[in-house]
């Protein structure tokens, strides 16, 4: 591990809690992608996805849990790890 590895370990905490990504489809109807939170910073979250949809980097999206609050964020990255499951970064977008 390296030195920048630590650093950006230490403001995470793991959570592993389900959640659900929400989007719009093409024709503006509303797409729900259930989502495995792995981790929070102060600056956004980890998840994994496991599923066949491509996640569009420039499409809005909130984060839905369980209770129904909604958080607005933006796709940073995403890494294919097997088929049909992504690692992916989300950035929470501050209103």
């Amino acid at each position: 591990m390296t030195g920048s590895d630590e650093h950006r370990d230490n403001g995470r905490v793991p959570s592993f809690s389900y959640v659900k990504l929400v989007g719009t489809d093409g024709g503006g109807n509303e797409k729900v992608l259930p989502m495995i939170l792995r981790d929070r910073s102060g600056t956004g979250v980890g998840a994994m996805y496991i599923g066949k949809e491509v996640l569009n980097p420039a499409g809005e999206y909130v984060l839905r849990d369980a209770e129904g609050f909604e958080e607005k964020v933006r796709l940073v990255w995403t890494r294919r790890v097997a088929d049909y499951v992504q690692m992916v970064g989300l950035a929470m977008v501050g209103e």
